[in-house]
């Protein structure tokens, strides 16, 4: 039933109410029933609006690659939290104060290390890549080659980080599911509506408040 034939069959039905009860009764008794069937009917729209969302992330999680967790434990960044007395960039799920959140890609099976200048002299930035197919947050899976998920900063003169501190691990279904799902509503996309996903008016990703998931080529030539 639409809104409109609610609101008029409900009309009809306190215009109708018996004649032992009062006008301001019959009145109270159509507010009472006209909230009541409204509210039903929002719950209704509702309903079927999740619904539709679960079909679309269902069709999404089954239509994309293997979603892969980046993750890492790396020391000697001075971007990064003190740990024990030294600057470390460390990720862990659920965050807690000090950590940072891995990321996600679809598809990944290399890693690597570049270093560019830095911002602060004396200083590089020490880029992770990892050969994927993109990462999540640009919402498509895109071709395979090496994209961008982190920078540490490093002292000149000091190693790069090492590889053996970065891991990657392929989710299960279940575990994509769930990160898709709290990526659309981290992402704030209307309506959870998929053919909007990862799209912002400005970089054509989920507004992060810079671009992310570089190429090298596009990574080297970005502000620091």
């Amino acid at each position: 039933m639409n809104k409109i034939a609610l609101f008029t069959a409900l009309a009809l039905i306190g215009s109708l109410l018996g004649a032992c009860q009062s006008d301001a009764d019959r009145l109270a008794q159509a507010q009472r029933d006209l909230r009541a069937a409204y509210a039903a009917s929002l719950e209704e729209e509702q309903a079927q609006k999740e619904k539709a969302v679960k079909e679309q992330i269902r069709k999404y999680v089954e239509d994309t690659p293997d979603l892969y967790r980046i993750s890492w434990n790396v020391c000697g960044d001075y971007s990064g939290r003190l740990h024990n007395g030294v600057r470390c960039s460390i990720t862990k799920i659920p965050k807690e104060k000090g950590y940072v959140d891995p990321v996600y890609v679809w598809a990944a099976n290399e890693k690597q290390f570049i270093n560019k200048k830095g911002f602060i002299r004396g200083f590089l930035l020490s880029g992770l890549f990892v050969k994927s197919r993109g990462c999540l947050n640009v919402g498509k899976p895109r071709e395979e080659q090496l994209y961008h998920v982190k920078d540490f900063m490093i002292k000149k003169g000091d190693a790069t980080p090492s590889l053996e501190n970065v891991k990657i691990e392929v989710l299960s279904r279940a575990e994509k599911q769930e990160v898709v799902e709290q990526a659309f509503r981290d992402a704030e996309v209307e309506n959870y509506a998929l053919t909007n996903f990862g799209v912002s008016a400005t970089t054509g990703m989920i507004p992060t408040g810079q671009k992310s998931c570089l190429t090298p080529e596009e990574w080297k030539i970005a502000p620091p």
